[in-house]
């Protein structure tokens, strides 16, 4: 997955002057798989979308109050773009995981007010001497980060993180996202022939704990070789 954020000044909406917004888009092109065809938008590609929003702003990760500017005139909005480079299953995952490693890497500019009352980056402009919105260069708070595991149930089995020749095969599917405390923060089963019983929800449960553990120490150290002195 690569995964990048552009950052843009809008006016908030008037039922929440005080936040900034997000937008997530998942883009699939012909290279990731051999069946998304030129021309032609991967079904795919809206539902993992979709599902990232989703688990973002329910999860609380980020405090949209972080992304305001001047209540009720300015605040951000993070345009989050995901391109995958190889559809080979368990899509939200690892789109899950490269959203959580492109905002923890996110920095908000310094910007200042210029003679027309719009919001600029004040060094490109020349308002050094101004006061600006916000003091210096930060990055957002991150909290209750979240982290998934999607799992293929197959009679009395469950397979963990499978292939999309795996997912093709078997169409039970079941998607657990843990935050960082290891709290539930969704489970999602789009349907299929296997009943998910309450032993099989906990055994997908307990394979992401242990997930969790694991992508936070990746996490941790590819955010770590992304860090410039």
């Amino acid at each position: 997955m690569l995964a990048a954020i552009k950052m843009e000044v809008m006016t908030p909406s008037l039922e929440t002057p005080d936040e900034g917004c997000i937008a997530i888009d998942f883009h699939m092109p012909p290279i990731c798989s051999p069946i998304v065809r030129p021309g032609r938008p991967a079904e795919a590609a809206p539902v993992v979308a979709k599902q990232l929003s989703d688990t973002i702003l329910s999860s609380g990760m980020i405090n949209l109050k972080e992304l305001s500017l001047v209540s009720g005139k300015a605040a951000w909005m993070a345009y989050l773009d995901i391109y995958c480079l190889d559809a080979d299953g368990a899509l939200f995952d690892t789109a899950l995981l490269s959203a959580v490693a492109a905002f923890s890497h996110l920095e908000i500019p310094v910007v200042s007010l210029n003679d027309d009352g719009k919001i600029v980056l004040s060094e490109e402009q020349g308002l050094s001497d101004r006061e600006p919105v916000n003091k210096e260069k930060r990055k957002i708070n991150l909290s209750s980060v979240p982290f998934s595991l999607t799992c293929v149930l197959h009679k009395n089995y469950i397979l963990a993180d499978p292939t999309a020749e795996e997912e093709s095969i078997m169409d039970t599917i079941v998607t657990v996202v843990l935050d960082s405390s290891s709290q539930l923060v969704s489970l999602q089963k789009p349907g299929g022939t296997v009943l998910a019983y309450t032993s099989a929800i906990q055994d997908c449960i307990a394979l992401t704990r242990q997930r969790v553990k694991e992508l936070q120490k990746i996490l941790e150290e590819a955010i770590s070789g992304m860090e410039v002195d």
